[in-house]
């Protein structure tokens, strides 16, 4: 997955990336792979759901999920199955 810093979120963007990988996420344990101060590559495994049919629905869904809890990121997944 393909994390970018949404423009008026970009002063916020490191905190939510170390909120995001933080691991009391259970539902989307993630590992940091590389990243920048405006975007960051992550690593992790998904359970299969109604959310995981494409790859853009997963993106929708987390960020859905992670606007939530005040994190705004511009997702891209890409699923490996």
């Amino acid at each position: 997955m393909r994390a970018s810093a949404r423009n008026d979120h970009r002063g916020t963007f490191r905190t939510d990336i170390e909120r995001l990988s933080a691991g009391h996420r259970h539902w989307a344990p993630l590992e940091v792979l590389r990243s920048t101060n405006t975007q960051v590559v992550f690593r992790g495994a998904v359970p299969k759901s109604a959310h995981t049919a494409t790859d853009a629905s997963l993106a929708r869904f987390l960020q859905d999920r992670l606007a939530t809890v005040d994190i705004h990121l511009d997702l891209s997944v890409t699923i490996e199955r």
